[in-house]
């Protein structure tokens, strides 16, 4: 299974918006609309895009998948920062799918894939405001056994 693992783009610190609904700023939609590219220059094929319910990863998702064959969207608590990675693997393990984006949140991003890779949260990575990741797995998924590929730095791109 192709995991690809993207952080939501800058987001507003106006203080009017609560947390779960802070939009992107212009900076982060054209992070967005840079991933998204990415994405089709490299003839991605996403079967499967989740994402965290949180505006933020929501409006990023939304943007990147534009510029993809996919459109349809799910969403899962399961992105949120706080949520037990092992119970998303356990979900991405019944999808059976080819290939999955997941539009979440750091820390819990980079716990992710150091789970992933690593077998444990102790790898250090940094997902950046709409960096992009792309760890292999094989089915079952097992910790530890995932090989990262790459990590691209959205502002890379630009």
């Amino acid at each position: 299974m192709h995991i690809y693992i993207l952080r939501h783009g800058d987001a507003s610190s106006n203080s009017r918006y609560s947390d779960s609904d802070r939009p992107l700023t212009d900076l982060g939609m054209r992070q967005a609309a840079l991933a998204g590219a990415l994405l089709q220059r490299m003839n991605t094929v996403i079967d499967a895009a989740i994402s965290s319910p949180l505006k933020r990863a929501q409006d990023t998702a939304s943007i990147v998948l534009s510029s993809t064959d996919k459109r349809l969207i799910s969403f899962s608590e399961l992105l949120i920062n706080g949520s037990d990675p092992q119970h998303l693997l356990n979900q991405l393990d019944k999808l059976r799918e080819s290939s999955v984006l997941l539009i979440g949140h750091e820390p819990y991003l980079s716990e992710l894939i150091s789970l992933l890779i690593g077998g444990n949260k102790k790898v250090e990575i940094e997902m950046r405001k709409c960096s992009l990741a792309l760890v292999n797995i094989s089915n079952p998924i097992h910790q530890g056994t995932g090989v990262l590929k790459f990590l691209i730095p959205v502002e890379t791109l630009a």
